[in-house]
Formats: structure tokens, C-alpha cells, sequence
């Protein structure tokens, strides 16, 4: 992995080698620029080696006659494969890389390059001959891409720190982007924490014209269908094998690769098949100590099973630990609030893993692809729930009901609140009253509209995978791992196994006992039986043991939201003293959690003094 950066449409060049270094963590092994001489085109790399660790791999890369420059962050696991196609038809390469098979590729198939690539990847190249830019974003979001378009120019990076300080201007945030991190606990969609900075969308290619400043965007993959002749005999065979693949492949690199290992059943399921490629490999597991809700030993024991070299990082603290890291340098790895507790974890994880190897395997994905989630089971509308709902929504149309979360009037408010009972449009009127246009835009009675089209489970992970996945779970791994110039990897999110995933009838992929049906049977050779009956449990751990409500408290309270107005102080104040609910600690940590985004990235000044 590494990070990309790059300007077209500005001819002066003074500042961005500055802004493309803010991305030195996450490539600490090199760093290349690259200005085009007759065109206003400036493109940037920082250089986490993985593939061909010489000089060679040096990016930006052009293709042999300088026309074709690019930037690229990501692994294409099929290089090889097209590589030879290439060779066959005349290339020469001068590099062992993946990123020599895009520019080539490019070369060779223009823009449909981009459908012929099995990996994760963000990158933009610059065809000097038609004078236009491409970037492109891998299929599931994997990495991340962001871009502000302004008049006739267009900036983008691997994250939204280094455009800000390419153009200090784009410093103002983006109210609705942040109602909806306080209604969802992340931000969703193409929208950013920023009003001018924009996220390329997955399995999306943009090209933007220098000349004229013209863009388009075009989708060059879409989810598949149902199959409802689908075997479970030909599914469960062809998702071993897929499985198989995908971890082979992503096994590949020129520098140590290791995996999670938190002892669920996803982590531990990509940890056997690397096992398997790879004998003794090394797995990770991060421990709270003293924590009675820790599966340490599930990890151990499936680590003995397997056979790995296992490590486990012990945690003595929420921001410290045995590296000295502090509060700051967790929260500094995110320049969007992101309000998952796993951030905590993923980031000390991530710091132990880099210790050791550049590459590690993930399990993300599996929830999503296999209804692993209980709210996949709990969503469906017995009878008794839609007729509450009903009763719920007509209420509100006498100015009876209860607001959301204490009451809930559709399945789209249901859903959301099984995933985060967060704040109220009443509560958000009173802390935030400035953005009260905002708050009304993204009030649940929309999501409960958009929510009546979904009648089964498929659909809620089709708009988990949409959201939750790319814009919490994937964003929280690709920042907190990226902080220590860590490569992450997901065998889970191969296109392949997420086209076969999607397209399974109900009865093979069910909600019902946990979901994961065809997982499960999976791993029924490959680990431990008592794995397999576990409840699902999540990659958390004890916060507030570390952070008390009161220390959050005061933190906002004094901090630079409320200095700059943005959220009511006295208000603040009337809600913190009523402290009434079991979702009251959610509510408190997202707004500490955006008091330290604020403090870091909106009010900088703030926290230098």
C-alpha cells in the first residue's frame, strides 16, 4: 500500500510536495514526484514496498515513452497472469511490479484496464496524449480515493489530510456529512467530513479534462443477481476453491506477510488457509489486559490447531501501550471522525503486526457477504413488528409518537437503531442549531422511504456492503493500519467470492442460527468444532474502563466544538446533566470522538497551542 496524491489543472506547483509527504505513513520506503512539462498535471507518491522492493518500482511510473504516468495505491493479485497476456502481445517491462501490468494495461486496453484487475487499488494515471486524467477505485472500496473539483482544477489523495494542506480553503466542514456521523457513527457515501472534498465512489473511474475541465464518472461493476439453481454442493466446492485462491494469491509479496487472528471464525478461516500455502506463518492477536470478555484463548487455540507462530499484543491501556503511543497518535491516524470503538484496537493491533511483517490478512467481509450479523436476523417484519411499526408511524401523524430511537416507525429506523441508537433529531436541534437544515435532511423518516424497497435479507447487505463496509469497517482498517505502514489484505472481498456470495439463494445463505452457513461447513475441516457453535462477538473490547464518562465529559465540554459555537454550551450542559438512557454512552463517545477530529483537523490551532 502506499499514498497517492497529484493536481491537475494548477501550474503552480509551490506547496505540493509538502501536502503529498503528510501521506509519509502510509509509504515510509520512498517517496517520487513527477511535473509534466507541457501540461498543468503534478502527480505524487509515497512508497510502501511490497512488490519489487528496487528502484524499479518507483512511482509515479510511466510507460516507455514517458506518455503514460501514474500514481497507484493498492495490490492487483492477477499481475502475473496479465503480465504474460501483455509480454504475448509485444510489452516489454522493466520492473517485476504490479504497477508496470496497470500502465502497460492501460497502454494496451485504455480504460478497460480497470475491469480486468483483481485487487484493491486506488490510482490515477495521466494520458498526456488525450490530455485527460483517470482514477479509478477498486470494486468493494477497499482503498480509499478523495478528490476536490474546483473550477478547473482537480486535486486528489489517499486522504483528505493531504488535500487540505495542498488548499487550506477546503478547511470548512461539511454539516450534513457530520449529522450523519452523530445519526450512524461514520460518515456514508461519496460525501467527506469536508464541503469541497468529495470520495471517488467504488468500483468507479473518473476522467477529468485538462483543457476543458469536463469530468465523468462511470461504474464499471455492479453486484450480480440471485441464482436461484445454484447447488449447495457446486456453491460450498466452488467457495473452498475461491477461498483457496484468494489467500494464495494475496500471500504473495517480497517482504514478511502475516494474518489476524482474533479467533472468530472469518479471521480464523483466512488464517487456515494461509496456514496451509504457508506453514507456521505468523497471526496476531491484540489483548486487553485483564478483560473478561477477551477471546484470546479461541485465537490460541485455533493458532495450536493450525500451527502458526502466534503473537499476542498485550494492551495495558486505552492510548498507551508498550510503544508509548498517546492518545494523539490514535486519533491523529483519522481526519474523519470515525465512531466505531474498534478504532482503539485496530490501531494497536496494526502497530504490533508492523513490527514484524509489512503485509497482513483479514477476515472483513464475512458478515456482510454470509449474514453474519444478528440485526439480519432480527430485521425481518414478523407481524407483530410491522404492526407496531404502523401504529408507531400513525401516531407521529397525530404528534403522538415518540422520536427515534425511543420509538421506531419503519424498518429502516428499526435497522439503525439495532446498529447504533444514536441521537435524535430533537437532541441534534438543541446541540447543533446551526445546522438545523442538516438535521432535518437526514431525519429517519427518509431512511424508513428508502427502506420500504428492501423485502429480504440480501437487501440489507447489499446496503451494508454499500455503507457499513466500505465507509466504517474498511475506512477504521485502512487508517488505523496505514498509520504504521501496514498493507492490509481481504481474501474475503475478492470480487469473485463476493459475486458468488451475492448471488446464493436464501436457503444457502441464511440469517437464521448466525448465518454463515456455507462458512461454517467450510471450517468444519479446517478448525476446531467449539469455534464453530460461538457467538458472534466483535472486534471490541472495555472502553470505558479506560475512558470514564466523565473524563469524555469534561473533554467536550472545554473543548473546541463549544468554543467555536458549533455545539450549544448550555445545551451541552441541560443534556449531559439528564445522562437518561442506555444508549447515553454511545451518544457521549461520538461526540468526544468528533471533539478529537474537530480539535486535530477543523481547529489545528487549537490543539498546536
Amino acid at each position: 500500500m502506499c499514498g497517492l496524491f497529484g493536481v491537475a489543472g494548477r501550474r503552480d506547483h509551490t506547496g505540493l510536495r509538502d501536502a503529498a509527504l503528510t501521506l509519509r505513513h502510509r509509504g515510509p520506503d520512498g517517496f517520487g514526484e513527477w511535473a509534466s512539462a507541457t501540461a498543468p498535471v503534478y502527480l505524487a507518491h509515497c512508497r510502501l514496498a511490497i512488490i519489487d522492493l528496487s528502484e524499479a518500482g518507483r512511482q509515479p511510473m510511466a510507460n516507455a515513452d514517458g506518455s503514460i504516468q501514474i500514481t497507484y495505491n493498492g495490490e492487483i493479485y492477477n499481475f502475473r497472469e496479465l503480465r504474460t497476456e501483455l509480454e504475448a502481445a509485444g510489452h516489454r517491462f522493466q520492473s517485476h511490479t504490479d504497477t508496470e501490468t496497470i500502465v502497460l494495461g492501460y497502454q494496451q486496453w485504455g480504460e478497460g484496464i480497470v475491469e480486468r484487475l483483481r485487487g484493491i487499488f486506488a490510482f490515477a494515471i495521466w494520458d498526456s496524449r488525450k490530455g485527460k486524467l483517470l482514477l479509478a477505485r477498486d470494486r468493494l472500496g477497499v482503498k480509499p480515493l478523495y478528490y476536490a473539483l474546483r473550477g478547473g482544477e482537480l486535486a486528489f489523495a489517499s486522504e483528505t489530510r493531504a488535500l487540505l494542506a495542498a488548499s487550506p480553503s477546503l478547511r470548512a466542514a461539511s454539516p450534513s456529512a457530520l449529522v450523519q456521523f452523530l445519526h450512524h457513527g461514520y460518515i456514508q457515501g461519496s460525501q467527506s467530513a469536508w464541503q469541497g472534498i468529495h470520495r471517488l465512489p467504488p468500483a468507479t473511474m473518473m476522467t477529468f479534462d485538462v483543457a476543458t475541465g469536463a469530468t465523468t464518472l462511470t461504474r464499471y461493476w455492479s453486484k450480480p443477481v440471485i441464482d436461484s439453481s445454484t447447488s449447495a454442493t457446486d456453491a460450498l466446492s466452488e467457495l473452498t476453491a475461491l477461498l483457496d485462491d484468494a489467500v494464495r494469491e494475496e500471500l504473495v509479496a517480497d517482504v514478511p506477510v502475516g494474518c489476524f487472528l482474533s479467533g472468530s471464525l472469518d479471521s480464523s478461516l483466512v488464517s487456515s488457509f494461509a496456514a496451509a500455502h504457508s506453514p507456521r506463518i505468523r497471526t496476531y492477536f491484540a489483548d486487553f489486559e485483564g478483560w473478561q470478555g477477551s477471546e484470546r484463548g479461541d485465537a490460541q487455540r485455533v493458532s495450536e490447531w493450525l500451527g502458526t507462530n502466534h503473537h499476542v499484543e498485550n494492551i495495558g491501556g486505552l492510548f498507551t501501550g508498550s510503544g508509548g503511543a498517546d492518545e494523539g497518535d490514535v486519533f491523529d491516524a483519522y481526519d474523519e471522525p470515525n465512531g466505531d470503538e474498534a478504532i482503539i484496537p485496530t490501531w494497536h493491533l496494526s502497530r504490533a503486526i508492523s513490527r514484524h511483517v509489512k503485509v497482513a490478512l483479514s477476515g472483513d467481509g464475512g458478515d456482510e457477504l454470509f449474514a453474519g450479523y444478528k440485526r439480519y436476523a432480527a430485521i425481518m417484519p414478523t407481524p407483530r413488528r410491522r404492526l407496531a411499526w404502523q401504529v408507531e408511524a400513525m401516531r407521529r401523524r397525530f404528534g403522538l409518537g415518540r422520536q427515534w430511537p425511543q420509538g421506531c416507525a419503519g424498518s429502516g429506523e428499526y435497522f439503525r437503531f439495532l446498529m447504533a441508537p444514536a441521537f435524535s433529531s430533537d437532541e441534534l436541534h438543541a446541540l447543533f442549531p446551526a445546522w438545523r437544515d442538516a438535521i432535518d435532511a437526514g431525519s429517519p423518516d427518509r431512511e424508513n422511504d428508502a427502506a420500504r424497497a428492501r423485502r429480504d435479507v440480501r437487501d440489507w447487505q447489499l446496503m451494508d456492503i454499500d455503507t457499513y463496509l466500505v465507509d466504517n469497517n474498511l475506512a477504521r482498517m485502512d487508517r488505523g493500519s496505514m498509520a504504521h505502514g501496514l498493507e492490509v489484505r481481504v481474501p474475503m472481498l475478492d470480487h469473485r467470492i463476493v459475486e458468488l456470495a451475492l448471488a446464493l439463494p436464501a436457503a444457502l445463505n441464511p440469517a437464521s442460527e448466525g448465518g454463515k452457513l456455507l462458512l461454517r461447513r467450510i471450517a468444519g475441516n479446517r478448525l476446531p468444532r467449539e469455534l464453530l457453535d460461538k457467538p458472534k462477538q466483535g472486534f471490541s473490547f472495555p472502553l470505558h474502563r479506560y475512558l470514564r464518562p466523565e473524563q469524555m465529559a469534561a473533554a467536550v465540554s472545554t473543548g473546541v466544538l463549544v468554543d467555536n459555537g458549533l455545539l450549544d454550551r448550555q445545551a451541552l450542559a441541560t443534556w449531559l446533566a439528564a445522562a437518561q438512557g442506555s444508549n447515553h454512552p454511545l451518544k457521549l463517545w461520538l461526540l468526544y470522538v468528533m471533539e478529537q477530529w474537530a480539535m486535530r483537523w477543523l481547529y489545528p490551532a487549537r490543539k498546536a497551542a
